[in-house]
């Protein structure tokens, strides 16, 4: 009996196995794809995307044993394989103990929601703030301001202290604080800055909330030069709201040009005496 009569139907077999594993993986990255597109809940596409990557582990796995199987050389492999998983895995579990821990941690991650992809946190002891932009089965990958890449194992994700930006509801406030002179009609200043608030921001923040005060502008302090006012600036996520700042800032300026309210800053005189 020649080779191929021996093994050609063996091969045809594991072609098969492996072109309808390969077809299998490509549908369900297409439902995955389009499903984290059309996602309404939060997390989903975090947690999508992990079930993708651990998706194609399991069914490469279970393609290349049963293709072994198919062989009676490594069908006994298979089964020896198959039954020394328990023993196998105490070992793996030794060796790789921290990747172990990492994955554990991508899945306290996944499950216990504490951010999720497209979130902007920071990283309160490390000092570090940015976009969530992957969560692998290692580590987490956070794209900063600057457009760096900061990657933190999972294991030491899941013992820090987090401050997610967009977790529970997107819309955020910050606050600035504008600065007049002690002559300048305050009244009339914060007034102004109120306008303009609304003209950034066209709707109420929280929606029909109306604990939410605004605009709020308060007197926050008397400096030196001058008199701070503080003004609670509001946006629908991270980056809008420093949008809106930047609005604001630019027009509030205008504005205080045009009805005479002055801004105070240091003046330096030169004083040119001669012998």
């Amino acid at each position: 009996m020649t080779f191929w009569e021996k093994y050609l139907e063996k091969i045809v077999t594991v072609i098969f196995i492996c072109t309808v594993a390969f077809i299998l993986n490509l549908i369900i990255d297409t439902l995955l794809d389009k499903t984290i597109k059309l996602r309404k809940k939060k997390n989903v596409t975090t947690l999508l995307l992990f079930i993708k990557r651990i998706k194609k582990l399991i069914i490469y796995s279970i393609t290349t044993l049963i293709s072994l199987s198919t062989f009676d050389m490594f069908s006994s492999f298979s089964s020896t394989l198959l039954s020394g998983l328990g023993i196998g895995s105490v070992v793996l579990g030794l060796a790789a103990q921290e990747s172990l821990k990492n994955f554990f941690g991508s899945v306290a991650i996944v499950t216990g929601n504490p951010f999720e992809v497209g979130d902007f946190i920071e990283c309160v002891e490390k000092n570090v703030s940015g976009t969530v932009e992957d969560i692998t089965m290692r580590h987490t990958i956070i794209r900063t301001i600057n457009n760096r890449r900061v990657i933190i194992p999972n294991n030491e994700m899941n013992e820090l202290i987090i401050e997610n930006f967009n977790y529970s509801d997107n819309e955020l406030v910050k606050t600035v604080d504008y600065t007049i002179a002690y002559e300048a009609d305050m009244d009339k200043a914060i007034s102004i800055i109120k306008e303009e608030m609304k003209k950034v921001y066209k709707i109420n923040p929280k929606g029909k909330n109306k604990d939410v005060e605004y605009p709020k502008v308060r007197v926050g302090a008397w400096l030196d030069s001058g008199i701070t006012l503080r003004a609670w600036v509001w946006g629908k996520d991270n980056s809008n709201v420093f949008e809106n700042i930047y609005a604001l800032n630019y027009k509030i300026k205008k504005r205080f040009e045009e009805e005479k309210i002055e801004i105070p800053y240091p003046h330096i005189k030169v004083v040119n005496e001669k012998k």
